[in-house]
């Protein structure tokens, strides 16, 4: 039996929609043991903003190549230079695809007759109710898609066929939302004009729209005026008064599009258009009695109240988690202690490598509202927790989607985008439908996903710049070597260290020779130069756990344990090597003062410099004095 893997591009800003699509899908995919699905899903909305565009970036995340099919959901994805894209896309793969709802360039079409349905529904109340004077809301005109002008289209012709006035018809431009029959509705109680005799709608968002609005101000429907919508969604059954709309079963349309597109990569079905069927459901807002069953909205009541109650549990304890995690390992652990949230049985957290490998933005690609070549498998919430362990930040090709093992396992899949503004986090990879969807939560849960990695993020990253500023703070800038801070923060712990450890210290304090001349003949420049040579013959000599610091401009002390070799005859056999080997117009000197401590001597750390000090600027008297002679 050949095996199919195809790839499904969505967008969930009507999740009504997208979840009974989503339903039809999976149940193909469970029906059919030799079909794998991909879903690619966002949450994009119209505009053509940079945020928009980072939802979209889902699209990309799919390897064209790698799939034997495409299925785009073409009436949903509503910003044209998406939906454009992904046409190109397709047809540059040269794989065989099925667009619902909406033509795309290089898909086969599945929708109902859209100017049939509404010429329907138009002519119904116009014919059954008697309405003469009629408001069209539309949906998007100008995006490329052509659902919306085929019912303006249907509207309009029904209108004619039936007598209906030019001058009685008002066609208001907008975009689907239920904001905007809100819209529609407050302006036209405004201008105090009459309302019309019905508020013809493209869907059912907008109808309930302008619902909400009247029957806030008192108004009654369908006494005071029809209103109608399509797309038949549960709001619209539950409303009151129900809703009158048209219905199209999206979960049996996108069932029937999934084996038509299989059909075709078979080559066994050619077809360039699929129809599909619809029915007019006349209910109470237009006058006619049909209505929801009683018993069905008390059903879908009590599953909603129990749904939410225990998703605000588990969104509380997640968020809760969230914002306290310290590190993106400790996040990724919280987020697969809480993946049930998801109402999935496994949940993929896959972060971009260039976001994991380091938190300074600056040093990140060019490209980062993108995804990496390279993912890791970052959270793996799953019931298979042998293989969660196994897998736990596999870094993978990003082609693959998942590490090979997971992509073999799973046969449905649904992936969202992570990002924070443009830049781009990663994604979320989903094993089933999320419970969360059905009452658009889902996003929700993303959102605190995104706030609170990058939180982390730039929790970390501020915890990397404060260790920065705290190691310029204790150390010398011209010579690495620990300052004066240095000293009082670290000194004491480590003349005390090596006292218990070791039963004594070693105190050398350095003073440079002849500095001054090299400073008045050179320049300050050549000066500095020979101070860091200084503090590299000591780092050469001294091993790694001495403390080392610049005392003051030419002055040097170091702290080792008792029993080092004689630090002073090695420093100033590392001093005549360098000047050796040196390139400089200058001769590097040291001058000298070592004492030994032992443990219980009694003095303090400052008084054995103080001697030390001492010490040393006697060996310089006599090294000065015998060189005069």
């Amino acid at each position: 039996m050949r095996n199919y893997r195809i790839a499904f591009f969505t967008v969930d800003w009507n999740y009504a929609l997208v979840e009974a699509t989503l339903q039809g899908l999976k149940r193909y995919v469970d029906e059919h043991e030799n079909v794998q699905l991909c879903v690619f899903d966002c949450f994009g909305k119209d505009t053509e903003s940079a945020k928009d565009h980072s939802e979209y970036g889902i699209y990309d995340l799919a390897d064209l190549s790698q799939f034997d099919g495409a299925l785009v959901q073409g009436n949903q994805i509503v910003l044209k230079s998406a939906r454009d894209a992904l046409g190109r896309r397709i047809a540059r793969a040269g794989i065989p695809a099925v667009s619902i709802g909406s033509a795309v360039e290089g898909c086969a079409l599945v929708n109902i007759d859209n100017e049939s349905a509404q010429y329907g529904m138009t002519a119904h109340v116009i014919r059954e109710h008697g309405a003469k004077r009629l408001a069209y809301l539309t949906g998007i005109l100008d995006n490329g898609s052509m659902e919306a002008q085929q019912r303006l289209n249907g509207f309009l012709a029904a209108c004619r066929d039936n007598g209906v006035d030019e001058a009685d018809i008002r066609v208001i431009p907008c975009t689907w939302r239920t904001t905007d029959g809100s819209r529609v509705a407050e302006e036209w109680l405004a201008s105090g004009e009459p309302l019309p005799d019905a508020f013809v709608c493209a869907n059912d968002e907008m109808a309930l729209g302008v619902l909400e609005i009247l029957t806030a101000h008192g108004l009654r429907v369908p006494r005071d005026t029809i209103i109608t919508g399509f797309d038949n969604l549960d709001s619209a059954k539950l409303s009151s008064p129900r809703l009158s709309t048209v219905h199209r079963s999206y979960a049996e349309m996108d069932y029937a599009a999934l084996d038509a597109l299989i059909r075709r990569i078979d080559g066994a079905d050619t077809r360039d258009f699929i129809p599909f069927g619809y029915e007019l459901v006349c209910s109470e807002s237009c006058g006619c009695q049909n209505i929801a069953r009683p018993n069905t909205i008390r059903d879908m009541y009590f599953q909603q109240t129990s749904f939410l109650k225990n998703f605000y549990i588990l969104q509380d304890r997640m968020a809760e988690e969230l914002f306290e995690a310290d590190s993106l390992v400790d996040l990724m652990r919280i987020v697969e202690n809480n993946h049930e949230i998801f109402g999935c049985d496994s949940a993929y957290l896959c972060v971009n490598g260039f976001y994991w490998d380091t938190y300074d933005k600056n040093k990140w690609p060019a490209r980062c509202d993108t995804f990496d070549r390279e993912m890791l498998l970052c959270a793996c919430g799953t019931n298979l927790p042998e293989t969660a362990d196994h897998l736990r930040f596999t870094r993978f090709p990003t082609s693959r989607l998942l590490p090979e093992a997971l992509m073999e396992k799973e046969r449905f899949l649904m992936f969202y985008p992570l990002h924070y503004n443009t830049y781009s986090i990663g994604y979320v990879a989903l094993d089933s439908i999320s419970d969360a969807a059905k009452q658009n939560l889902h996003k929700s849960i993303f959102s605190f996903l995104e706030i609170a990695i990058e939180n982390v993020r730039k929790k970390c990253l501020l915890q990397q710049l404060n260790e920065t500023l705290d190691n310029l703070y204790i150390h010398d800038a011209l010579t690495g070597l620990y300052n004066r801070f240095g000293f009082e923060r670290h000194a004491q712990q480590a003349f005390d260290g090596f006292l218990r450890q070791s039963g004594g210290a070693r105190i050398v304090f350095l003073d440079m020779d002849n500095l001054k001349p090299v400073n008045d003949v050179f320049g300050h420049e050549i000066g500095d130069e020979a101070i860091r040579a200084a503090a590299d013959v000591l780092r050469r000599v001294c091993a790694p756990g001495d403390f080392l610091m610049r005392y003051g401009g030419d002055e040097f002390l170091a702290i080792a344990p008792k029993g080092e070799s004689n630090l002073e005859e090695a420093i100033q056999e590392a001093t005549r090597a360098a000047n050796e080997h040196s390139v400089h117009p200058y001769r590097l000197g040291l001058s000298a003062g070592v004492i030994d401590v032992e443990a219980g001597d009694g003095r303090s750390l400052e008084e054995c410099v103080q001697a030390a000090d001492a010490l040393m600027y006697e060996n310089k008297k006599r090294r000065k004095a015998a060189v005069q002679r």
